[in-house]
């Protein structure tokens, strides 16, 4: 992976600034606090975004600021991916709101946890990265200052753990910790089925008791069933007599229901003839009274007449507007003539030459203007009189229209009136056919009751017969009741004995398959036990020890090139605890000086990076190297050695952040930064 490009907005001390990357050893150069860690930030940000605990929103985006963003632009195997990521102010706090990434042209808009998904497939971390912290990243490309002396000087239990997990080693430490869950719950399960198989003998013993005991129900039951077939034939007998009684009966009571139906019906047809001939009555005075209202001639034309007055009516209203409006013009240019004449009187001296106006002037002013007033009041007289007769004539317009619309409702009236009349007649002449048609319904009603009643009295005597039958039936029931309840007493019996060998069928099944298990899981205690953790034990010792021998030469080879001395020598305790000897003796981390300190921090850090990349040889960081102040308290004689660090690193890309001038010579590339007013800039 290779940085190309980063564009910041409100990020920290940036407003808005770019900056490119370019290959080789490129240097971050400026004053302490000028932004030139705020830049890696950002990358950090724009890779993984922000993490609780490591990179807060708060900590990124500029003070004052309601949004901001990074756009980062780097390659990877040729191919170009540029990534954004954003922040926002909100009344929860800084939030990451979704960004996008592009890859070889291709953009997508994603959420935050998708952006880094997408990051970490195209870096090849291992996808656990996704919600633990990024150690690979951390500790091969960009380690803070803070984070490394954390490392060195923190609790040997924390530096080992944190050591684990960045080697992935920490995953035979979990397999043996699973291992002993697993142990614990095959000890379990071993225990259970030694209990499950202990009844497993006696279980065989009793099914076969329950089987003799099966064949003698059912022999009994075969007896019962011989019984009851004789006796169901009785009934089925009876049963048929019965069912021809039943049918019988219901066409009785059919003959009954038709006959109360027959008797309503003759009576609802001589309420309805009773109610018709009362609205006959009503109807027929009606008619009368409607025929003498009805006026529907003498109309003819009115609504031609309405429309020729209402067109009249808009054109006379139309001409009156216009001869007002005509007037009030003359009128307003009357006015203005004797203002201007009143003007002109009064006045002495021309208000823009202020020079004298004489008496001839004004006097030809006001004659001129006095024709006009003349001619005006003369035009007024025209228009009044105008407006008079054309007021006149819409009045006596308006009343003919009012008085032709009067008539035309009336004459709706009479029209309204006539439809009313004729659909009454139409109602008379359907009542009259209805009376015809009810005394011809009736007629055929009273001879079908004269049949019903004679159907009636030839089935008198069924429903005696009926109950002495059913009596009969009842008594071959309560035999044969109790000739089905000793079958299904013993077929009771037989299905409990069938389900008792079923049950122990199925329990001596199940045992014996938790035989076999418990075969099973007494070999695998004795696997897990005598041999699994065992090995993994042995795995992770050699690999540790050779990771320890690795990083250990690793880490004298960047010290010695860094110091150059036989007087200091370094190597790593068990622990991956740098110990420090000094002519011979063993000194404490803290008793060194300012550049020992740092050329110490470094190596570790060296050996880090070239360790995780040996081990994790397929992630896409391993061209890529940032060193934060890496000559912290360096003299200058430690600051040329680095020169020779650089060339041993062999990376295509080597971004180092210092305000150190001297390294400006042995770099490839320098990028200043300054700070002026609270705001960072490129220079």
């Amino acid at each position: 992976m290779l940085l190309r490009k980063i564009r910041l907005k409100n990020i920290r001390s940036y407003i808005e600034q770019e900056l490119v990357f370019p290959d080789g050893v490129t240097l971050l150069s400026g004053d302490i606090g000028s932004g030139k860690s705020t830049i890696l930030l950002a990358v950090d940000f724009a890779l993984f975004g922000i993490r609780r605990g490591e990179l807060s929103g708060s900590a990124l985006l500029r003070n004052g600021a309601n949004e901001g963003f990074v756009i980062l632009n780097f390659s990877i195997d040729e191919k170009d991916v540029i990534i954004k990521r954003t922040l926002k102010k909100t009344v929860n706090g800084i939030v990451q709101n979704s960004g996008y990434i592009t890859l070889n042209d291709i953009t997508q808009e994603l959420t935050p946890v998708e952006l880094k998904q997408r990051i970490l497939d195209i870096i090849n971390y291992p996808p656990e990265m996704l919600t633990k912290k990024s150690l690979i990243y951390r500790y091969t490309v960009y380690t803070p200052q803070e984070e490394m002396k954390l490392i060195l000087l923190g609790d040997k239990e924390y530096r080992i753990e944190t050591l684990r997990r960045v080697f992935n080693i920490d995953r035979y430490k979990r397999i043996k910790e699973n291992s002993k869950i697993v142990l614990n719950e095959v000890k379990q399960k071993k225990k259970e089925y030694l209990l499950l198989v202990s009844d497993l003998e006696s279980k065989r013993l009793k099914i076969k008791e329950i089987e003799l005991e099966l064949i003698k129900v059912k022999d009994k039951i075969e007896i019962n069933k011989k019984r009851l077939e004789a006796s169901s034939s009785l009934i089925a007998i009876k049963k048929q007599v019965i069912t021809d009684f039943e049918q019988n009966i219901a066409k009785l009571n059919e003959f009954r229901n038709e006959l109360e139906i027959v008797n309503h019906s003759i009576k609802s047809k001589d309420e309805l003839k009773l109610r018709i001939l009362n609205q006959l009555n009503v109807l027929e005075k009606q008619v009368l009274d409607l025929s003498g209202s009805i006026k529907i001639s003498g109309f003819e034309g009115l609504k031609e007449k309405i429309i020729q007055n209402e067109k009249f009516l808009d054109t006379l209203d139309k001409e009156l507007r216009e001869i007002t409006n005509k007037r009030v013009e003359t009128k307003s240019k009357k006015l203005n003539s004797e203002e201007i004449k009143s003007k002109i009187t009064n006045l002495d001296f021309c208000p823009l030459c202020r020079q004298g106006v004489f008496q001839e002037h004004k006097h030809e002013v006001s004659k001129r203007e006095d024709e006009l007033i003349k001619k005006f009041e003369s035009d007024l007289d025209i228009f009044y009189k105008k407006e008079n007769d054309m007021v006149l004539k819409i009045k006596q317009l308006k009343e003919d229209l009012q008085n032709y619309r009067s008539q035309e409702k009336e004459y709706e009236i009479s029209k309204v009136r006539f439809a009313e009349l004729e659909a009454k007649k139409d109602i008379i002449k359907g009542l009259k056919k209805e009376q015809e048609d009810i005394e011809l319904l009736v007629r055929e009603i009273l001879l079908k009751k004269t049949n019903l009643e004679d159907d009636i009295f030839k089935l008198k005597d069924i429903e005696i017969n009926y109950k002495s039958a059913k009596n009969e039936l009842d008594i071959l029931l309560d035999e044969q009741k109790k000739l089905e309840l000793g079958v299904a007493l013993f077929n009771k019996d037989y299905d409990l004995l069938n389900k008792d060998i079923i049950q122990i069928r199925s329990e001596i099944e199940y045992k014996e398959k938790a035989k076999e298990k418990l075969d099973y899981y007494i070999k695998l205690q004795d696997w897990l036990d005598g041999f699994f953790v065992n090995l993994v034990d042995l795995i992770e010792r050699k690999i540790m020890l050779k990771l320890h021998n690795d990083f250990n030469l690793l880490f004298q080879k960047w010290f010695s090139m860094l110091m150059d001395n036989d007087i200091i020598k370094v190597k790593l305790d068990e622990e991956f605890t740098p110990l420090i000897e000094q002519n011979s003796h063993d000194i404490e981390y803290e008793n060194l000086s300012g550049g020992e300190k740092t050329a110490c921090a470094l190596a570790y850090r060296l050996a880090l990076n070239h360790v995780i990349n040996t081990i994790m040889s397929s992630v896409n960081t391993k061209d890529l190297i940032i060193l934060d102040e890496p000559t912290d308290g360096f003299s200058s004689e430690q600051l040329d050695k680095i020169r020779g660090v650089l060339s041993e690193l062999n990376m295509r890309q080597v971004i180092i952040v210092s305000h150190e001038s001297k390294i400006e010579s042995f770099v490839d590339n320098i990028i200043r930064i300054k700070k002026d007013g609270h705001v960072s800039s490129i220079s």
